[in-house]
């Protein structure tokens, strides 16, 4: 699906800025990198199988309204997380935290030629679902080595 500078909706109101797959083709400034992470960070003495869930429509809102607040007017997905946490064999449903990477970029006013590719929600989830499982360390998880 490719659109330009359509509205958004990703499981809801549509997003302040359009999250976007990769770097339009047409003229554009990026303005700066932004981040969030949004969950629970269960680690190896978690013995609470109710750990909550995630929604990445969620995550999504809150890294378009990052890119937003840096004065961009799209943000480029550059990296994803989702962490899934186990318990006696028995894996979580979702994830239970989603870290998004991203660049806030400004398109210019007259940019109704640039094709854009957004990031479906539930595109984004079934990337992160059918990823191939990793048995790691809650540090190895959340990045911190």
């Amino acid at each position: 699906m490719w659109f330009a500078l359509a509205p958004l909706h990703a499981a809801g109101p549509a997003l302040p800025v359009p999250v976007i797959w990769d770097s339009p083709a047409c003229a554009h400034e990026r303005i700066a990198a932004v981040e969030i992470d949004l969950g629970e960070r269960p680690s190896e003495i978690t013995r609470d199988d109710k750990v909550p869930t995630v929604d990445y429509g969620r995550a999504m809102r809150r890294l378009a309204e990052a890119a937003a607040a840096q004065g961009g007017n799209a943000v480029v997905l550059r990296q994803h997380q989702g962490v899934y946490f186990t318990l006696n064999g028995k894996r979580s449903r979702a994830p239970v935290y989603v870290k998004l990477r991203g660049a806030a970029i400004r398109l210019p006013d007259e940019a109704s030629q640039c094709t854009l590719r957004p990031v479906d929600v539930a595109d984004l989830e079934a990337l992160s679902r059918n990823g191939k499982p990793q048995n790691v360390s809650s540090r190895e998880a959340y990045g911190e080595n």
